[in-house]
């Protein structure tokens, strides 16, 4: 009636392609946002971005899963866990050719992938209550032929990257990252008021003196986790026969949970 099992799941990806500017402008004085294309190393002045497809980058998933069934006539439940790290060398997820901070330091994109999620559980479980035989027949009646059932879904956040929102390294693009300079994370026990007000400590991050890459790594602060419970209350008549009428209750977030959506992630944003 019990199963349970464990694994580990490994996905590896390599050559993977990515579009590289080959001519990035070289920061030095007189540096300006306006002087972007003289400073290329490439025919200065007459050739701008050389966006070059490389099939050099790549990708690691690593985690364990852990189910858990129980079969039963009167009541049936499954269980899962993961617990997991997916990284990439840049950012495939969000459609479209990634943008580097950098195109001369490649190596500072690695990161973890901005669909990872550190737990995920998810529990389903029917119950059937028709197994009553004690008592008289309107009991019986009454307490039989109903069925409970519901979906727990619990997962941690997305994760998220401060950027700077200005282009602090001159390179023309406003793909720079915030500096570090503290511990972003504060207690995810704190009141609701307090979560919503400041997800994380902003002061952990400043602007890159000019001409400088930000020193703050991608997805490196998890936003607002996921927490959601559905019911479903059934209930058959038997009308005699071959017949029967069903009345079904069923509610989604049957609780009134509220998940918070991710915070701001621009250095000023609110």
């Amino acid at each position: 009636d019990y199963s349970l099992s464990a694994s580990y799941v490994g996905a590896l990806g390599r050559k993977l392609p990515a579009s590289v500017d080959r001519n990035y402008p070289v920061y030095g004085p007189g540096a300006t946002t306006g002087n972007v294309n003289s400073r290329r190393p490439y025919q200065p002045g007459v050739i701008g971005a050389a966006r070059v497809l490389e099939s050099s980058f790549a990708s690691d998933y690593h985690g364990l899963q852990l189910a858990a069934e129980k079969r039963g006539a009167h009541f049936s439940a499954k269980a899962y866990y993961t617990f997991s790290k997916a990284l990439e060398d840049t950012e495939y997820q969000g459609g479209g050719l990634p943008a580097f901070q950098n195109s001369n330091r490649l190596e500072r994109e690695r990161g973890r992938a901005s669909n990872d999620r550190t737990h995920v559980f998810v529990l389903s479980a029917v119950w059937r209550i028709d197994y009553v035989r004690e008592g008289s027949s309107l009991l019986k009646a009454l307490l039989n032929d109903w069925t409970l059932s519901g979906i727990v879904r619990l997962q941690s956040g997305s994760p998220l990257t401060i950027g700077s929102g200005l282009d602090r390294n001159l390179d023309g693009l406003t793909s720079d990252r915030a500096d570090i300079v503290g511990d972003p994370e504060l207690d995810s026990g704190r009141p609701r008021e307090e979560l919503i007000e400041q997800w994380f400590d902003t002061t952990a991050f400043a602007q890159p003196a000019i001409g400088t890459d930000g020193t703050a790594g991608r997805n490196i602060i998890d936003g607002p986790g996921f927490r959601n419970v559905d019911l479903g209350l059934f209930r058959d008549i038997r009308l005699g026969g071959r017949f029967m009428l069903q009345l079904r209750a069923e509610a989604t977030n049957v609780f009134n949970i509220v998940n918070l959506s991710n915070p701001g992630t621009g250095l000023n944003a609110p």
